[in-house]
């Protein structure tokens, strides 16, 4: 289920069905213009089908189908005739090419999740006749701010923004608090709610307490939890952070003890990079503790890949010593052995509705800083993650390598 949170003031409120119905109608909307207009199906002055057809072929009631005609008509693609149906038109005034534009700044560009996001929002713009404008801040919280001020000089009316992660000072001094004020700029994924501003993100506290909650009924009582830190400053990786507090939350209403050697902090990285020495240097404490974690919640998939690989190196049997998880099931993972446990975040999704935000920002029907928080489903791979009282019968059992269960 997929909520909208609106922060006011210091109160906050929860939509949920008149936005869930609002998104279906834009949802039809959309789809009519790329099936019938965009691709060429229908020229101008040619009749739409009709409403009954419309009905069934999107599976969706008279009131949504109605709705989305309505939409199409205010943005001047469609016409209706009384008494003859709905007509394919052009709308009357083209926007300038600079109104056409809306930018995407992310804080790299070789990642396969900022790939995704592009999707999202690439397929959103294309919809609605708008070009994408990518640039690059190469992970690096000063280049963010002059790509941003970039795009806004070419021209975009609107920008989505996958933000550098912060560390504590930056956050506190963040130039999104005191610049471009009046300007649409909506974050996705990587954002902070002190920065006040249209935001898409994934519910990382109950992904972190799921993911906890589901290693506890498997039997693994003590379970390590990997964090990163920028050098002498605090990274506050809010992803990462969030997903603590849910580890916490879940070992406390486990009435499991939180142990401060099982919090494993990589010194001046950044998730996604290369930890490979510094997660070898945990397994080599590990290997020498008498009493150890049993599993290991890593920062990212990657990370989990090169955890792996580090403790085969020092002879750790994975899964059956120590069960690591990941997040965000990348596609490398998906070949990699021994499987282990992932969460599936859409991001495409993600940049699709960050998309429609800022075009909604755009247009000035957004005024309010929403938060759009996505669910996040964990990702169960045999025979990675399995219940360690079934050792023995798994031991007689034909395995089921690489089968995946969504939860």
């Amino acid at each position: 289920m997929e909520y909208t949170l609106i922060v006011h003031n210091s109160s906050l409120f929860i939509t949920q069905r008149a936005k869930m119905r609002r998104s279906l109608s834009v949802t039809i909307a959309e789809a009519i213009l790329s099936d019938f207009v965009h691709s060429g199906l229908l020229q101008t002055g040619e009749r739409l089908p009709t409403v009954r057809e419309l009905e069934r072929r999107y599976r969706a009631s008279r009131a949504t189908i109605v709705h989305a005609l309505s939409l199409l008509e205010q943005q001047g693609w469609v016409e209706k005739r009384q008494g003859s149906g709905c007509y394919v038109r052009r709308p009357d005034d083209q926007p300038s090419p600079s109104q056409r534009l809306i930018g995407f700044v992310a804080r790299n560009t070789d990642t396969e999740v900022i790939l995704r996001v592009y999707a999202g929002i690439e397929r959103v713009a294309r919809i609605h006749h708008l070009h994408v404008l990518v640039a690059s801040a190469d992970d690096r919280y000063e280049i963010e701010r002059q790509q941003v001020e970039r795009l806004v000089r070419a021209g975009c009316q609107a920008i989505v923004l996958f933000p550098v992660t912060r560390t504590e000072r930056q956050l506190r001094e963040d130039y999104l608090k005191r610049e471009f004020l009046g300007f649409p700029i909506v974050l996705v994924d990587i954002a902070y709610p002190e920065q006040r501003r249209p935001q898409v993100v994934f519910d990382n506290y109950l992904l972190g307490y799921e993911m906890t909650e589901m290693l506890l009924h498997e039997g693994h009582h003590r379970i390590a939890f990997m964090d990163v830190e920028a050098g002498k400053e605090r990274l506050m990786h809010y992803s990462t952070r969030e997903r603590y507090r849910g580890y916490l939350d879940a070992l406390h209403h486990a009435g499991v003890p939180v142990m401060p050697e099982d919090h494993w902090i990589v010194r001046g990285r950044l998730p996604g990079e290369d930890m490979y020495e510094e997660v070898l240097c945990f397994l080599q404490e590990w290997k020498r503790a008498r009493e150890r974690p049993t599993a290991v919640i890593a920062i990212e998939d990657f990370c989990a890949m090169r955890t792996i690989q580090a403790a085969q190196s020092l002879g750790i049997r994975v899964p059956e010593e120590l069960t690591v998880v990941g997040f965000d099931n990348l596609t490398l993972t998906r070949s990699f052995s021994p499987p282990f446990p992932t969460s599936a975040p859409d991001f495409r999704r993600a940049g699709e509705v960050a998309a429609r935000l800022a075009i909604q920002q755009m247009r000035g029907s957004l005024t309010e800083p929403v938060i759009y928080m996505l669910p996040v489903p964990v990702k169960r791979r045999h025979p990675a993650y399995h219940d360690r009282r079934e050792t023995a019968l798994a031991a007689v059992t034909p395995s089921h390598t690489g089968q995946e269960v969504t939860r």
